[in-house]
């Protein structure tokens, strides 16, 4: 083997995308992590979401705010630190551009002899989980493929890892990205009522869209009733759900990692579809309305 190959041990992976979409590249990021034990597997991604898959996945991460956007005009003002990091990969798989995209270019002229695999972040069947149509772009690397498929199965069946112990504590998410996504809060806030009128101990996720977006008025309803959390890092999110018995959240990327670390999970899908962005995990429910309605006499249980 050539020398410098040896030296070559960093696989990057490269995301832009919203956390949901984040958190189902994470079966890549192990798949490749075990077919390759000797390799750096690395996340170039937002810092929290890096933070996030170094405590839960055990990989790196570095910060893409820290210079990469060089790479879609000006290569060589690459800093010292990303083209260190570049130029020491044997691999290098994007969800941010397409192979004649200037980007992919600019990243083959500075590390030719990397492998860059191009993923397409966005699906475009309906009817095929967003797992499956990645699955579907690495046909031509069979050993990828296997190793995917069998990550993709084993959180599926037992999650990240397996729950040895359970808490008491039931957590609501009534929020999500986009307000079409959600059912009315004041649904939420009458099942709270009833969780807790029941004897269960409530714990409610509000997060930055929440906090920005509702008045003050409808966050003391929640704080009247129950704990409300406000995790003020992706890390702490992840921490708020660690001792949860269930979760109960719209389609948002909280209940994609919820699903991931095992929880017990009903999610609430309205404008799409979960045979496309079903969350990935053992125990997930799934209700779908469009609009996003639920009869009165659902429950939970």
């Amino acid at each position: 083997m050539n020398p410098e190959a040896m030296l070559r041990r960093n696989i990057l992976i490269f995301h832009l995308g919203a956390l949901g979409d984040f958190l189902l590249t994470w079966p890549l990021a192990l798949a490749l992590s075990r077919i390759h034990p000797q390799s750096r597997v690395i996340y170039v991604t937002h810092a929290q979401k890096g933070a996030l898959a170094e405590e839960a996945l055990r990989i790196e991460s570095t910060d893409i705010e820290a210079g990469w956007h060089h790479l879609y005009g000006s290569p060589a003002s690459l800093p010292p630190t990303p083209a260190t990091l570049l130029t020491g990969s044997h691999s290098i798989y994007s969800f941010i551009a397409v192979p004649v995209d200037p980007w992919a270019q600019h990243v083959k002229q500075l590390a030719p002899d990397a492998d860059l695999c191009c993923l397409d972040s966005k699906p475009s069947n309906p009817n095929q989980h967003a797992t499956d149509q990645l699955m579907s772009q690495l046909s031509t690397r069979p050993a990828v493929l296997e190793s995917l498929r069998q990550m993709i199965r084993s959180i599926s069946d037992n999650g990240l890892r397996r729950r040895t112990t359970t808490g008491r504590t039931i957590v609501i998410h009534p929020g999500s990205g986009s307000p079409d996504k959600c059912w009315p809060s004041s649904h939420f806030l009458e099942l709270t009522h009833r969780l807790r009128a029941a004897g269960h101990t409530v714990r409610v996720l509000l997060g930055e869209v929440e906090l920005e977006r509702w008045p003050s008025a409808q966050i003391d309803a929640f704080a009247n009733i129950a704990e409300v959390a406000r995790p003020q890092s992706l890390n702490e999110l992840l921490r708020t759900l660690a001792d949860a018995a269930l979760y109960i959240g719209n389609d948002s990327g909280p209940s994609h990692l919820a699903a991931m670390l095992g929880l017990p999970t009903l999610c609430l899908f309205g404008p799409t579809h979960p045979t496309l962005w079903r969350p990935l995990g053992p125990k997930v429910r799934i209700l779908h309305r469009t609009p996003l309605r639920i009869d009165e006499s659902t429950t939970v249980g």
